[in-house]
Order: structure tokens, then sequence, then C-alpha cells
């Protein structure tokens, strides 16, 4: 993916990010849950906190927004279909943390430029959001938001991601982008929430946790979340 040049004011955007993450997202708990698909039977969430998240496995992922202007863009991925977690799934890229690791952040970066060639220098780290277990894998994942340049070129694993799309803030931003859906999975349907999108003729539906990790970067950019 190449997005067009442009005069950006990363520097604004940077900035603005800075700001909304620097602290922690009131309600956040609550934010995380609502996107857990619900039972249409039984009405039970599916997610649920670990007794010990010390047996978790740790992760990270990287956020990344291209400070186009006038709208900045959100960089997704979709998994290829043979990964043993979360195998075709819209996901940020990012992944379990290795031993050369450092830290989370080495984590999000590395992942980063392994599955999209997304140089740790091309990135302008802005802050993290919060914590978030995913039960199917067991991971507990640390999101970091990160800034990169429209002229960025991005370049597929293919052993790894299918496909790369964006979406504009402003698109993520607008009501009717936020929608109801039944997922039928072994069995049982289940209501969840998603963001449809579109990027050129292509359509998506994000949800699970990455919609979750999305809408906490929203509202701190003053989406009202409607849960």
């Amino acid at each position: 993916m190449r997005e067009r040049s442009r005069q950006t004011g990363s520097g604004s955007l940077a900035a603005r990010l800075r700001e909304s993450i620097g602290a922690s997202l009131p309600g956040w708990r609550e934010l995380q849950e609502g996107f857990a698909p619900v039972d249409v039977q039984t009405g039970e969430r599916m997610r649920r906190v670990p007794p010990d998240f010390d047996n978790a496995r740790r992760a990270a992922i990287l956020i990344p927004i291209v400070a186009e202007s006038p709208e900045p863009r959100v960089v997704y991925t979709v998994r290829k279909g043979h990964l043993n977690d979360h195998a075709g799934q819209i996901s940020f890229p990012g992944g379990g943390v290795a031993l050369s690791d450092g830290s989370l952040l080495d984590t999000a970066l590395r992942e980063a430029e392994e599955e999209i060639d997304l140089p740790r220098a091309g990135v302008e780290v802005v802050g993290e959001l919060e914590d978030m277990y995913i039960p199917p894998s067991n991971f507990l994942v640390r999101p970091f938001v990160g800034v990169i340049s429209p002229e960025t070129r991005l370049t597929l694993a293919p052993e790894e991601v299918e496909s790369v799309f964006s979406v504009s803030l402003n698109t993520l931003l607008a009501g009717e982008t936020f929608q109801r859906r039944i997922l039928s999975r072994d069995g049982r349907d289940y209501h969840i929430f998603v963001f449809a999108v579109r990027d050129g003729r292509e359509s998506y539906e994000i949800w699970g946790a990455t919609a979750a990790m999305t809408a906490s970067l929203l509202a701190r950019l003053g989406w009202q979340v409607p849960l």
C-alpha cells in the first residue's frame, strides 16, 4: 500500500493523539466487554477475565495511523487463513513476545516490521492503550499507537498477511459505521458490534478485540460509545 503524498501536519496529529492517549480512559473495562459476542439465546457474553493474568501469553500490537491530510487513516491487516491464532481475521500488526524483545513496545514495532515492512524509524509512537485479554488465544495484549508518514510504503509478509487496508478516522467516527450483526459460530448465534467500512471496492467488518481497541482510540478523540 502506498498512500498519496500531501501536506500532512503529522506533528499536530501526533501532538493531539499524545494528549488524548496520555490518561487512562474512564470506563475502559466496560467498553472492552461491550464488544464481546453475546449469545442470542442465553444473553451470556463470551469474554471472561482470566482468574490469573500471570498465565496469559503476553503480546503487543501497533495501531498505525497515517498522517494523511485532511483525513488521517488507520491501518488494518487481514491475517492469513492458516495461522494458529485468529486466522483470517482483521487485526493490527502485532503478536507474541519474543525472547529478543526488550519490552512490549519492542514486540509491537518488531511485529509491524515483520508483517508489513514498517520500519521502526518511520513510526512516531504517541502512546499506549489499556491491555486487552483475548480468551481464544489466551493473549494479554498491549496496544500502542503510532503515527506514520503518508509516503510510507507497506509490503506484506505473504506467509502472515493476506491484505492490508486503511480507513479514515472520520469514517470510523461516523455514526452509520457502527452497526450490529449476528455472528454464527459452532451452531450458535451471537450479537456483535462491528465497524462496517470500505477501502476502495472492498468492504470489511471490524469486530471483536480489534473493534474494541479501535473504539478505545476513538473514545479518546471524542466518540460517544453507543453501547
